[in-house]
């Protein structure tokens, strides 16, 4: 019986507050995340980038200050945070 209640419970309670707690969170990190076109400047920019060969035209979409701390950075992880701060805010 508590088995069962606690699947409802997951399902009906934790999963739902747990994606709602993580969308607001990223859309007050970078709020215009909303906007289709800065979604593309993102998706593009992280396309671009991984097979190494990068295109001018999007190496232009960087501000020039975020392109240098991206370059410096080491961590992938930053890295994204990186690209989606300056296609986000």
């Amino acid at each position: 019986m508590r088995k069962k209640k606690f699947n409802k419970d997951l399902y009906f309670k934790i999963i739902p507050i747990f994606f709602l707690g993580f969308s607001l969170g990223i859309i007050t990190i970078w709020p215009s995340i909303i906007f289709e076109n800065n979604r593309r400047c993102f998706f593009t920019i992280i396309k671009d980038g991984i097979d190494g060969d990068i295109k001018l035209k999007t190496i232009f979409t960087i501000n020039p200050n975020y392109a240098l701390r991206i370059k410096n950075t080491n961590n992938k992880y930053l890295k994204i945070l990186m690209v989606g701060d300056s296609c986000f805010r």
